[in-house]
Protein backbone atom coordinates (compact mmCIF):
# COMPACT_ATOMS: atom_id res chain seq x y z
CA UNK A 1 0.00 0.00 0.00
CA UNK A 2 1.16 3.48 -0.96
CA UNK A 3 1.90 6.40 1.37
CA UNK A 4 -1.77 7.68 0.03
CA UNK A 5 -3.42 5.16 2.52
CA UNK A 6 -1.51 4.77 5.50
CA UNK A 7 -4.19 6.50 8.57
CA UNK A 8 -6.84 3.59 9.30
CA UNK A 9 -9.61 4.10 11.31
CA UNK A 10 -11.61 0.90 13.01
CA UNK A 11 -14.95 0.63 14.81
CA UNK A 12 -14.60 -1.49 17.61
CA UNK A 13 -17.98 -3.67 18.61
CA UNK A 14 -18.68 -5.87 15.40
CA UNK A 15 -15.50 -4.77 13.17
CA UNK A 16 -12.58 -5.03 15.50
CA UNK A 17 -14.30 -6.94 17.90
CA UNK A 18 -16.43 -9.75 18.83
CA UNK A 19 -18.38 -9.32 22.55
CA UNK A 20 -15.77 -6.97 23.07
CA UNK A 21 -12.71 -9.54 22.62
CA UNK A 22 -10.20 -8.62 19.61
CA UNK A 23 -9.31 -11.49 17.82
CA UNK A 24 -5.39 -12.55 18.93
CA UNK A 25 -4.49 -13.14 15.08
CA UNK A 26 -6.36 -9.37 14.29
CA UNK A 27 -4.15 -7.91 16.80
CA UNK A 28 -1.19 -9.67 16.13
CA UNK A 29 -1.67 -7.73 12.39
CA UNK A 30 -2.18 -4.11 14.25
CA UNK A 31 0.62 -4.47 15.99
CA UNK A 32 2.68 -4.90 12.23
CA UNK A 33 1.13 -2.32 10.68
CA UNK A 34 2.06 -0.19 13.94
CA UNK A 35 5.44 -1.36 13.34
CA UNK A 36 5.22 -0.41 9.93
CA UNK A 37 4.53 2.81 10.21
CA UNK A 38 0.81 3.08 9.87
CA UNK A 39 -1.54 5.26 12.34
CA UNK A 40 -4.40 3.76 13.72
CA UNK A 41 -7.02 5.42 15.26
CA UNK A 42 -10.35 3.36 17.11
CA UNK A 43 -13.88 4.78 16.72
CA UNK A 44 -16.36 3.66 18.98
CA UNK A 45 -20.13 4.33 19.96
CA UNK A 46 -19.11 2.85 23.81
CA UNK A 47 -19.29 5.20 26.26
CA UNK A 48 -15.97 6.65 26.95
CA UNK A 49 -13.55 4.36 29.38
CA UNK A 50 -15.93 1.76 29.07
CA UNK A 51 -13.65 -0.85 26.96
CA UNK A 52 -10.43 -2.34 28.37
CA UNK A 53 -8.49 -1.48 25.99
CA UNK A 54 -5.40 -3.53 27.13
CA UNK A 55 -2.78 -3.81 24.24
CA UNK A 56 -4.45 -2.03 21.70
CA UNK A 57 -4.18 1.96 23.65
CA UNK A 58 -0.19 1.75 22.75
CA UNK A 59 -1.11 1.36 18.80
CA UNK A 60 -3.63 3.95 18.61
CA UNK A 61 -2.56 7.66 17.50
CA UNK A 62 -6.51 8.51 19.88
CA UNK A 63 -9.36 7.21 20.35
CA UNK A 64 -13.05 8.65 19.25
CA UNK A 65 -15.22 7.63 21.95
CA UNK A 66 -19.12 7.92 22.51
CA UNK A 67 -19.89 8.07 18.64
CA UNK A 68 -17.78 11.11 18.02
CA UNK A 69 -18.83 13.24 21.35
CA UNK A 70 -15.18 12.47 23.09
CA UNK A 71 -11.70 12.34 21.64
CA UNK A 72 -8.83 11.49 23.39
CA UNK A 73 -5.31 11.98 21.82
CA UNK A 74 -2.78 9.49 23.12
CA UNK A 75 0.07 12.04 22.42
CA UNK A 76 -0.90 14.55 24.95
CA UNK A 77 -2.73 12.39 26.66
CA UNK A 78 -5.83 14.92 26.79
CA UNK A 79 -9.58 14.50 26.27
CA UNK A 80 -11.75 16.78 24.08
CA UNK A 81 -15.39 17.71 24.06
CA UNK A 82 -15.55 19.80 20.66
CA UNK A 83 -19.77 19.43 20.74
CA UNK A 84 -20.15 19.99 24.65
CA UNK A 85 -22.65 17.80 26.21
CA UNK A 86 -25.63 16.60 26.61
CA UNK A 87 -27.41 19.00 29.29
CA UNK A 88 -28.32 18.13 32.58
CA UNK A 89 -32.19 19.46 32.41
CA UNK A 90 -32.56 16.67 29.56
CA UNK A 91 -31.32 14.22 31.66
CA UNK A 92 -33.63 14.60 34.23
CA UNK A 93 -36.53 14.68 31.28
CA UNK A 94 -35.48 11.62 30.26
CA UNK A 95 -35.66 9.85 34.01
CA UNK A 96 -37.95 11.36 35.25
CA UNK A 97 -39.99 9.90 31.80
CA UNK A 98 -39.07 6.45 32.99
CA UNK A 99 -35.94 6.30 30.41
CA UNK A 100 -32.89 3.99 31.61
CA UNK A 101 -30.13 5.99 30.67
CA UNK A 102 -26.23 5.34 30.61
CA UNK A 103 -24.15 8.26 31.12
CA UNK A 104 -21.01 9.25 29.32
CA UNK A 105 -18.93 12.39 29.43
CA UNK A 106 -20.77 13.77 26.98
CA UNK A 107 -23.84 11.77 25.83
CA UNK A 108 -26.44 9.52 27.28
CA UNK A 109 -27.53 5.84 25.83
CA UNK A 110 -30.41 3.57 26.14
CA UNK A 111 -32.35 1.09 24.03
CA UNK A 112 -34.63 0.35 21.04
CA UNK A 113 -37.82 0.08 23.41
CA UNK A 114 -37.42 3.70 24.35
CA UNK A 115 -36.59 5.37 21.53
CA UNK A 116 -40.21 6.50 21.12
CA UNK A 117 -39.95 8.46 24.46
CA UNK A 118 -36.67 10.00 24.04
CA UNK A 119 -38.04 11.29 20.38
CA UNK A 120 -41.05 12.71 22.21
CA UNK A 121 -39.17 14.13 25.21
CA UNK A 122 -36.16 15.52 23.02
CA UNK A 123 -39.35 17.43 20.53
CA UNK A 124 -40.94 18.63 23.86
CA UNK A 125 -37.11 20.38 25.13
CA UNK A 126 -36.78 21.87 22.24
CA UNK A 127 -33.00 22.12 22.74
CA UNK A 128 -29.72 21.20 20.71
CA UNK A 129 -29.36 17.52 20.53
CA UNK A 130 -29.70 14.74 17.93
CA UNK A 131 -30.65 10.90 17.84
CA UNK A 132 -28.76 8.56 16.55
CA UNK A 133 -29.68 4.80 16.47
CA UNK A 134 -26.62 1.57 16.79
CA UNK A 135 -27.55 -1.45 16.73
CA UNK A 136 -30.24 -1.53 18.96
CA UNK A 137 -28.67 1.15 21.28
CA UNK A 138 -30.43 5.06 20.85
CA UNK A 139 -27.58 7.43 21.27
CA UNK A 140 -28.75 10.94 22.77
CA UNK A 141 -25.91 13.51 21.40
CA UNK A 142 -24.91 16.99 21.30
CA UNK A 143 -25.82 18.44 17.88
CA UNK A 144 -23.68 18.02 15.16
CA UNK A 145 -22.23 14.70 16.90
CA UNK A 146 -21.25 11.66 14.76
CA UNK A 147 -18.33 8.95 14.46
CA UNK A 148 -17.29 10.79 11.30
CA UNK A 149 -17.20 14.34 12.81
CA UNK A 150 -15.95 13.63 15.37
CA UNK A 151 -12.60 11.41 14.07
CA UNK A 152 -12.05 14.91 11.21
CA UNK A 153 -11.60 16.76 14.71
CA UNK A 154 -9.10 13.93 16.08
CA UNK A 155 -7.22 14.00 12.49
CA UNK A 156 -6.94 18.10 12.24
CA UNK A 157 -5.24 17.44 16.45
CA UNK A 158 -2.75 14.96 15.33
CA UNK A 159 -2.21 16.40 11.83
CA UNK A 160 -3.40 13.71 9.55
CA UNK A 161 -5.81 14.32 6.42
CA UNK A 162 -9.34 12.37 5.85
CA UNK A 163 -7.44 12.12 2.02
CA UNK A 164 -4.73 9.51 3.95
CA UNK A 165 -8.00 7.59 5.89
CA UNK A 166 -9.16 4.25 5.29
CA UNK A 167 -12.46 3.84 7.47
CA UNK A 168 -13.32 0.65 8.80
CA UNK A 169 -17.30 -0.26 10.30
CA UNK A 170 -20.33 -2.11 10.01
CA UNK A 171 -22.69 -0.57 11.88
CA UNK A 172 -25.52 2.50 11.13
CA UNK A 173 -23.43 4.88 13.16
CA UNK A 174 -20.18 3.84 10.93
CA UNK A 175 -21.61 5.75 7.57
CA UNK A 176 -20.41 8.85 8.40
CA UNK A 177 -16.66 7.47 8.97
CA UNK A 178 -16.79 5.98 5.07
CA UNK A 179 -18.38 9.53 3.80
CA UNK A 180 -15.25 11.20 6.16
CA UNK A 181 -12.15 9.01 4.25
CA UNK A 182 -10.95 8.16 1.31
CA UNK A 183 -11.95 4.59 0.95
CA UNK A 184 -14.58 2.95 3.35
CA UNK A 185 -14.38 -0.99 4.26
CA UNK A 186 -16.99 -2.98 5.43
CA UNK A 187 -17.61 -6.79 6.42
CA UNK A 188 -19.69 -9.38 4.98
CA UNK A 189 -22.38 -9.07 8.45
CA UNK A 190 -22.66 -5.39 8.01
CA UNK A 191 -25.97 -3.50 7.46
CA UNK A 192 -26.90 -2.95 3.95
CA UNK A 193 -26.72 0.29 3.92
CA UNK A 194 -22.58 -0.02 4.82
CA UNK A 195 -22.40 -2.34 2.06
CA UNK A 196 -24.06 0.01 -0.36
CA UNK A 197 -22.02 2.93 0.62
CA UNK A 198 -18.10 0.81 1.27
CA UNK A 199 -15.60 0.62 -1.50
CA UNK A 200 -14.84 -2.68 -0.16
CA UNK A 201 -17.12 -5.25 1.10
CA UNK A 202 -14.93 -8.51 2.47
CA UNK A 203 -16.18 -11.84 2.00
CA UNK A 204 -15.74 -12.83 5.96
CA UNK A 205 -18.01 -11.19 8.91
CA UNK A 206 -16.92 -8.87 11.40
CA UNK A 207 -12.67 -9.43 12.71
CA UNK A 208 -12.37 -12.15 10.22
CA UNK A 209 -13.06 -9.93 7.81
CA UNK A 210 -10.86 -6.80 8.73
CA UNK A 211 -8.34 -9.13 8.92
CA UNK A 212 -8.92 -10.71 5.26
CA UNK A 213 -8.48 -7.00 4.08
CA UNK A 214 -5.55 -6.17 5.70
CA UNK A 215 -3.50 -9.19 4.61
CA UNK A 216 -4.74 -8.77 1.15
CA UNK A 217 -4.28 -4.76 0.80
CA UNK A 218 -1.97 -3.59 3.67
CA UNK A 219 0.17 -6.59 4.93
CA UNK A 220 0.65 -8.08 1.52
CA UNK A 221 4.36 -5.97 1.13
CA UNK A 222 3.18 -4.20 -2.25
CA UNK A 223 4.54 -0.86 -2.84
CA UNK A 224 1.08 0.02 -4.92
CA UNK A 225 -2.33 -1.59 -4.05
CA UNK A 226 -5.34 -2.37 -6.61
CA UNK A 227 -7.95 -1.28 -4.31
CA UNK A 228 -9.32 2.37 -5.49
CA UNK A 229 -12.64 4.46 -4.63
CA UNK A 230 -15.09 2.38 -6.52
CA UNK A 231 -18.36 4.38 -5.38
CA UNK A 232 -17.36 7.65 -3.88
CA UNK A 233 -14.28 8.51 -6.45
CA UNK A 234 -13.21 12.14 -6.55
CA UNK A 235 -12.93 12.84 -9.73
CA UNK A 236 -10.93 15.83 -11.21
CA UNK A 237 -13.01 17.14 -14.31
CA UNK A 238 -10.29 17.66 -17.50
CA UNK A 239 -13.09 18.58 -19.92
CA UNK A 240 -15.00 16.15 -22.42
CA UNK A 241 -13.74 13.48 -25.53
CA UNK A 242 -14.79 14.08 -28.85
CA UNK A 243 -18.32 12.07 -28.29
CA UNK A 244 -18.88 15.09 -25.54
CA UNK A 245 -18.10 12.07 -22.28
CA UNK A 246 -16.71 14.37 -19.40
CA UNK A 247 -13.02 12.82 -18.85
CA UNK A 248 -11.64 12.98 -15.25
CA UNK A 249 -8.71 12.17 -13.52
CA UNK A 250 -9.33 10.14 -10.06
CA UNK A 251 -7.96 12.55 -7.21
CA UNK A 252 -6.79 9.28 -5.31
CA UNK A 253 -4.79 8.49 -8.91
CA UNK A 254 -3.02 11.71 -8.74
CA UNK A 255 -2.27 11.45 -5.34
CA UNK A 256 -1.23 7.61 -5.26
CA UNK A 257 0.81 8.00 -8.65
CA UNK A 258 3.18 10.18 -10.51
CA UNK A 259 1.86 12.21 -13.63
CA UNK A 260 3.77 13.95 -16.59
CA UNK A 261 2.65 17.13 -18.14
CA UNK A 262 4.77 17.73 -21.40
CA UNK A 263 4.24 20.33 -24.27
CA UNK A 264 5.39 23.07 -25.92
CA UNK A 265 5.96 26.60 -24.10
CA UNK A 266 2.53 28.48 -25.00
CA UNK A 267 0.39 25.28 -25.86
CA UNK A 268 -1.57 25.32 -22.65
CA UNK A 269 0.40 22.29 -20.70
CA UNK A 270 0.68 24.91 -17.28
CA UNK A 271 -2.91 26.06 -17.68
CA UNK A 272 -4.36 22.38 -17.58
CA UNK A 273 -2.39 21.84 -14.34
CA UNK A 274 -3.53 24.43 -12.80
CA UNK A 275 -7.09 23.19 -14.11
CA UNK A 276 -5.87 19.48 -12.15
CA UNK A 277 -4.70 22.07 -9.22
CA UNK A 278 -8.17 23.19 -8.72
CA UNK A 279 -9.45 20.38 -8.99
CA UNK A 280 -7.26 18.60 -6.16
CA UNK A 281 -7.50 21.41 -3.80
CA UNK A 282 -11.59 21.57 -4.14
CA UNK A 283 -11.64 17.99 -3.35
CA UNK A 284 -9.66 18.33 -0.10
CA UNK A 285 -6.23 17.47 -0.99
CA UNK A 286 -3.13 19.25 0.08
CA UNK A 287 -1.26 20.27 -2.60
CA UNK A 288 2.63 22.27 -3.33
CA UNK A 289 3.45 24.36 -6.55
CA UNK A 290 6.85 24.65 -6.88
CA UNK A 291 6.50 27.59 -10.12
CA UNK A 292 9.77 28.94 -11.12
CA UNK A 293 7.79 31.56 -13.13
CA UNK A 294 5.03 32.53 -11.48
CA UNK A 295 2.41 30.68 -13.74
CA UNK A 296 0.33 30.07 -10.52
CA UNK A 297 0.61 32.43 -8.20
CA UNK A 298 -3.06 33.83 -9.23
CA UNK A 299 -4.53 30.45 -7.03
CA UNK A 300 -3.78 32.04 -4.22
CA UNK A 301 -7.39 34.09 -4.88
CA UNK A 302 -8.84 30.39 -3.97
CA UNK A 303 -9.92 29.58 -0.47
CA UNK A 304 -7.28 27.79 1.18
CA UNK A 305 -4.50 28.68 -1.08
CA UNK A 306 -1.48 30.61 -0.06
CA UNK A 307 1.24 31.95 -1.99
CA UNK A 308 4.74 32.57 -0.85
CA UNK A 309 7.30 34.44 -3.05
CA UNK A 310 9.88 36.98 -2.50
CA UNK A 311 13.82 37.27 -3.33
CA UNK A 312 16.95 35.93 -1.78
CA UNK A 313 16.36 37.90 1.08
CA UNK A 314 12.23 37.88 1.18
CA UNK A 315 11.30 34.69 0.64
CA UNK A 316 10.60 32.30 3.14
CA UNK A 317 13.42 29.30 3.89
CA UNK A 318 12.78 25.96 2.88
CA UNK A 319 12.22 24.90 6.67
CA UNK A 320 9.10 27.52 7.46
CA UNK A 321 7.57 26.26 4.19
CA UNK A 322 8.15 22.80 5.58
CA UNK A 323 6.40 24.06 8.60
CA UNK A 324 3.12 25.92 7.10
CA UNK A 325 2.36 22.94 5.37
CA UNK A 326 2.76 20.78 8.42
CA UNK A 327 1.12 22.56 10.76
CA UNK A 328 -1.98 23.95 8.46
CA UNK A 329 -3.87 22.22 5.81
CA UNK A 330 -3.43 25.33 3.82
CA UNK A 331 -1.67 24.74 -0.11
CA UNK A 332 0.93 26.17 -1.24
CA UNK A 333 1.73 27.65 -4.36
CA UNK A 334 5.79 28.45 -4.20
CA UNK A 335 6.59 31.24 -6.42
CA UNK A 336 10.60 31.44 -7.37
CA UNK A 337 10.21 34.00 -10.40
CA UNK A 338 12.07 36.66 -8.24
CA UNK A 339 14.41 34.53 -6.84
CA UNK A 340 18.08 34.21 -8.13
CA UNK A 341 18.26 31.76 -10.91
CA UNK A 342 21.58 30.05 -9.46
CA UNK A 343 20.20 29.42 -6.20
CA UNK A 344 17.10 27.96 -7.19
CA UNK A 345 18.54 24.85 -7.67
CA UNK A 346 19.98 24.13 -3.75
CA UNK A 347 16.68 26.03 -2.45
CA UNK A 348 14.49 23.39 -4.14
CA UNK A 349 17.01 20.80 -2.97
CA UNK A 350 16.59 21.47 0.69
CA UNK A 351 13.16 21.80 0.45
CA UNK A 352 12.52 18.23 -0.64
CA UNK A 353 14.77 17.53 2.02
CA UNK A 354 12.67 18.85 4.62
CA UNK A 355 9.56 17.34 2.76
CA UNK A 356 10.62 13.63 2.75
CA UNK A 357 10.05 13.62 6.72
CA UNK A 358 7.09 15.34 6.32
CA UNK A 359 5.59 12.82 3.70
CA UNK A 360 6.73 10.00 5.57
CA UNK A 361 5.79 11.27 9.09
CA UNK A 362 2.13 12.94 7.91
CA UNK A 363 1.54 11.65 4.09
CA UNK A 364 1.47 15.05 3.22
CA UNK A 365 1.62 17.32 0.97
CA UNK A 366 -0.44 14.86 -0.99
CA UNK A 367 0.41 16.39 -4.53
CA UNK A 368 3.56 17.93 -5.63
CA UNK A 369 3.57 19.98 -9.09
CA UNK A 370 6.94 20.71 -9.96
CA UNK A 371 7.19 23.36 -13.21
CA UNK A 372 10.07 23.20 -15.53
CA UNK A 373 11.24 19.70 -14.30
CA UNK A 374 13.97 19.77 -16.99
CA UNK A 375 15.98 22.37 -15.08
CA UNK A 376 15.56 20.56 -11.91
CA UNK A 377 15.62 16.99 -13.11
CA UNK A 378 18.29 17.13 -15.80
CA UNK A 379 19.82 13.51 -16.74
CA UNK A 380 22.71 14.49 -15.28
CA UNK A 381 21.48 14.16 -11.98
CA UNK A 382 22.04 16.93 -9.37
CA UNK A 383 20.92 18.13 -5.55
CA UNK A 384 17.18 17.83 -6.24
CA UNK A 385 17.52 14.64 -8.01
CA UNK A 386 19.07 13.51 -4.81
CA UNK A 387 16.44 14.26 -2.59
CA UNK A 388 13.67 13.40 -4.76
CA UNK A 389 14.80 9.57 -5.22
CA UNK A 390 13.50 8.35 -1.58
CA UNK A 391 9.93 9.81 -2.42
CA UNK A 392 9.49 9.25 -5.84
CA UNK A 393 8.14 5.51 -5.65
CA UNK A 394 5.07 6.67 -3.11
CA UNK A 395 3.27 8.98 -6.06
CA UNK A 396 1.75 12.42 -5.43
CA UNK A 397 4.44 13.81 -7.84
CA UNK A 398 3.48 15.68 -10.98
CA UNK A 399 6.78 17.13 -13.43
CA UNK A 400 5.80 19.69 -16.51
CA UNK A 401 8.30 20.46 -18.52
CA UNK A 402 8.36 21.56 -22.88
CA UNK A 403 11.30 19.55 -22.88
CA UNK A 404 10.85 15.65 -21.42
CA UNK A 405 13.78 14.48 -23.60
CA UNK A 406 16.14 16.85 -20.82
CA UNK A 407 14.40 15.56 -18.15
CA UNK A 408 15.89 12.31 -16.19
CA UNK A 409 15.42 8.54 -17.64
CA UNK A 410 14.25 7.69 -13.73
CA UNK A 411 11.60 10.43 -13.41
CA UNK A 412 10.07 9.52 -16.89
CA UNK A 413 10.42 5.60 -15.86
CA UNK A 414 8.20 6.50 -12.70
CA UNK A 415 5.42 8.39 -14.09
CA UNK A 416 2.33 6.42 -14.46
CA UNK A 417 0.61 8.25 -17.36
CA UNK A 418 1.14 11.45 -18.76
CA UNK A 419 -0.63 14.67 -20.17
CA UNK A 420 0.08 16.25 -23.38
CA UNK A 421 -0.18 19.48 -25.69
CA UNK A 422 1.27 20.15 -28.12
CA UNK A 423 4.85 19.31 -28.40
CA UNK A 424 6.73 20.18 -31.99
CA UNK A 425 10.41 19.72 -30.91
CA UNK A 426 11.58 16.31 -32.40
CA UNK A 427 13.90 15.01 -29.69
CA UNK A 428 10.70 15.88 -27.11
CA UNK A 429 7.97 13.64 -28.87
CA UNK A 430 10.77 11.01 -29.75
CA UNK A 431 11.04 11.00 -25.83
CA UNK A 432 7.20 10.26 -25.39
CA UNK A 433 7.32 8.06 -27.84
CA UNK A 434 9.92 6.13 -25.91
CA UNK A 435 8.66 6.56 -22.66
CA UNK A 436 4.84 5.74 -22.95
CA UNK A 437 3.06 3.13 -25.24
CA UNK A 438 -0.02 4.53 -27.00
CA UNK A 439 1.11 7.69 -27.56
CA UNK A 440 -0.52 9.57 -30.41
CA UNK A 441 1.86 9.96 -33.32
CA UNK A 442 1.17 13.64 -34.52
CA UNK A 443 1.71 15.40 -30.97
CA UNK A 444 2.90 18.76 -33.68
CA UNK A 445 -1.56 19.19 -34.39
CA UNK A 446 -2.88 19.01 -31.38
CA UNK A 447 -4.70 22.23 -31.43
CA UNK A 448 -4.73 24.59 -28.36
CA UNK A 449 -6.78 24.06 -25.97
CA UNK A 450 -6.98 20.20 -26.49
CA UNK A 451 -4.90 17.66 -24.81
CA UNK A 452 -3.99 13.95 -24.82
CA UNK A 453 -4.35 12.06 -21.54
CA UNK A 454 -2.43 8.82 -21.79
CA UNK A 455 -2.05 6.00 -19.69
CA UNK A 456 -4.84 2.83 -19.40
CA UNK A 457 -6.75 4.73 -22.58
CA UNK A 458 -6.03 7.49 -24.51
CA UNK A 459 -8.86 10.21 -24.90
CA UNK A 460 -9.06 13.70 -26.35
CA UNK A 461 -10.13 16.52 -24.43
CA UNK A 462 -11.66 19.76 -23.84
CA UNK A 463 -9.71 21.80 -21.53
CA UNK A 464 -12.79 22.72 -18.68
CA UNK A 465 -12.84 26.48 -18.07
CA UNK A 466 -10.72 27.60 -14.98
CA UNK A 467 -11.27 28.91 -11.37
CA UNK A 468 -8.80 31.42 -11.78
CA UNK A 469 -7.49 32.84 -15.18
CA UNK A 470 -4.13 31.24 -15.74
CA UNK A 471 -1.36 33.83 -15.75
CA UNK A 472 1.86 32.92 -17.86
CA UNK A 473 4.54 34.77 -16.87
CA UNK A 474 2.71 37.69 -15.38
CA UNK A 475 5.65 39.26 -14.51
CA UNK A 476 7.12 39.19 -18.05
CA UNK A 477 4.23 40.98 -18.99
CA UNK A 478 1.62 43.23 -17.09
CA UNK A 479 5.05 45.68 -16.76
CA UNK A 480 8.06 44.41 -17.87
CA UNK A 481 9.20 43.75 -21.77
CA UNK A 482 8.64 40.88 -23.82
CA UNK A 483 11.03 39.94 -26.12
CA UNK A 484 11.43 41.62 -29.59
CA UNK A 485 9.27 39.08 -31.42
CA UNK A 486 6.46 38.79 -29.17
CA UNK A 487 6.05 42.85 -29.02
CA UNK A 488 2.58 44.25 -30.90
CA UNK A 489 3.63 46.61 -33.76
CA UNK A 490 0.86 49.08 -34.97
CA UNK A 491 0.01 49.77 -38.26
CA UNK A 492 -3.06 50.65 -41.05
CA UNK A 493 -3.57 49.25 -44.43
CA UNK A 494 -0.49 51.07 -45.72
CA UNK A 495 2.34 50.61 -43.38
CA UNK A 496 3.61 50.49 -40.07
CA UNK A 497 3.48 53.26 -37.52
CA UNK A 498 6.54 53.39 -35.81
CA UNK A 499 4.74 52.67 -32.38
CA UNK A 500 5.17 48.97 -30.38
CA UNK A 501 3.84 48.03 -26.70
CA UNK A 502 6.40 45.62 -25.09
CA UNK A 503 3.62 45.02 -21.80
CA UNK A 504 0.08 44.87 -21.75
CA UNK A 505 1.04 48.32 -19.90
CA UNK A 506 2.07 49.91 -22.82
CA UNK A 507 -0.72 48.32 -25.07
CA UNK A 508 -2.76 49.58 -22.74
CA UNK A 509 -1.50 53.16 -22.64
CA UNK A 510 -1.11 53.29 -26.69
CA UNK A 511 -4.89 53.17 -27.17
CA UNK A 512 -5.96 56.44 -26.26
CA UNK A 513 -3.51 58.08 -29.35
CA UNK A 514 -3.38 55.46 -31.89
CA UNK A 515 -5.22 56.26 -34.91
CA UNK A 516 -8.64 54.86 -35.73
CA UNK A 517 -7.82 53.62 -39.23
CA UNK A 518 -4.98 51.61 -37.06
CA UNK A 519 -7.33 50.08 -34.62
CA UNK A 520 -10.25 49.27 -37.07
CA UNK A 521 -7.42 47.50 -39.14
CA UNK A 522 -6.02 45.14 -36.53
CA UNK A 523 -9.35 44.53 -35.08
CA UNK A 524 -10.80 43.64 -38.10
CA UNK A 525 -8.09 41.21 -38.74
CA UNK A 526 -7.96 39.88 -35.05
CA UNK A 527 -4.40 40.90 -34.75
CA UNK A 528 -5.69 41.48 -30.69
CA UNK A 529 -7.05 38.80 -29.88
CA UNK A 530 -4.30 36.53 -31.63
CA UNK A 531 -1.28 38.51 -29.53
CA UNK A 532 -3.54 38.46 -26.20
CA UNK A 533 -3.48 34.38 -26.99
CA UNK A 534 0.00 33.54 -28.78
CA UNK A 535 2.41 36.23 -27.61
CA UNK A 536 0.93 36.77 -23.93
CA UNK A 537 -0.86 33.41 -23.20
CA UNK A 538 -3.95 34.97 -21.63
CA UNK A 539 -6.98 33.16 -22.91
CA UNK A 540 -9.10 35.09 -20.61
CA UNK A 541 -8.18 38.47 -22.23
CA UNK A 542 -8.41 36.62 -25.75
CA UNK A 543 -11.76 35.65 -25.28
CA UNK A 544 -12.73 38.99 -24.04
CA UNK A 545 -11.73 40.31 -27.24
CA UNK A 546 -12.51 37.98 -29.22
CA UNK A 547 -16.51 38.89 -27.85
CA UNK A 548 -15.77 42.42 -28.83
CA UNK A 549 -14.90 41.94 -32.64
CA UNK A 550 -17.89 39.94 -33.10
CA UNK A 551 -19.80 42.93 -31.37
CA UNK A 552 -18.62 45.46 -34.54
CA UNK A 553 -17.67 48.55 -32.36
CA UNK A 554 -17.11 51.12 -34.59
CA UNK A 555 -15.14 54.73 -34.24
CA UNK A 556 -14.65 55.96 -30.84
CA UNK A 557 -16.86 53.45 -29.84
CA UNK A 558 -14.54 50.60 -30.39
CA UNK A 559 -11.42 52.69 -28.78
CA UNK A 560 -13.53 52.82 -25.69
CA UNK A 561 -14.44 49.13 -25.99
CA UNK A 562 -10.91 48.15 -26.04
CA UNK A 563 -9.74 50.42 -23.30
CA UNK A 564 -12.56 49.45 -20.88
CA UNK A 565 -11.92 45.54 -21.81
CA UNK A 566 -7.76 45.49 -21.39
CA UNK A 567 -7.93 48.29 -18.86
CA UNK A 568 -10.47 46.23 -16.64
CA UNK A 569 -7.82 42.82 -17.37
CA UNK A 570 -5.37 44.59 -16.22
CA UNK A 571 -6.83 46.14 -13.14
CA UNK A 572 -7.74 42.47 -11.85
CA UNK A 573 -4.26 40.71 -12.60
CA UNK A 574 -2.46 43.55 -10.65
CA UNK A 575 -4.48 42.64 -7.74
CA UNK A 576 -3.67 39.34 -8.18
CA UNK A 577 0.13 40.00 -7.62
Amino acid sequence: MSLHHRVLAFDFDGTLARNGVVPPALRAALERLYADGYILFLVTARLFGSVDLRTLKHLMSGVVWENGAVLYHSAADEVYLPFGHIARHLVDVLEAAGVPLERGKAIVATRMPHNETVWHAVSQWGGDAVIAYNKGTVLISPSGVSKGAGLERLLELCGFSPRNLVSFGDGESDLSLLHLGELGVTVADAVPPMKEAADLVTTQPGPAGVLEALETYWLNGSARTTLRPLRHERPIPLGEDEAGVVVSVSGAELAGGNLGVFGDSGSGKSWVTGLLAEGMRRAGYQILLIDPEGDFRGMRALPGMVALEGDARTLPPPALVVALLEKTSASVVLDLCWYPIDQRENYVAELLQGLRTLKACRFRPHWIVLEEAQYFLPPAGNPVSAALWPMLADGGWAFVSFRPDQVAGPVLAALDRCLLTRLREPAAVQAVHRWFNGVEESLVTIPRGYAWLSGERLVRLRSNIRRVPHIRHLHKYLDAPLPPHKRFSFRDEQTFLGVEAASLLEFLECLPNLPMESLAYHQGRGDFTAWAEDALGDGILAAQLRKLAHRAFEGEALREALLECVGTHYAELQAQR
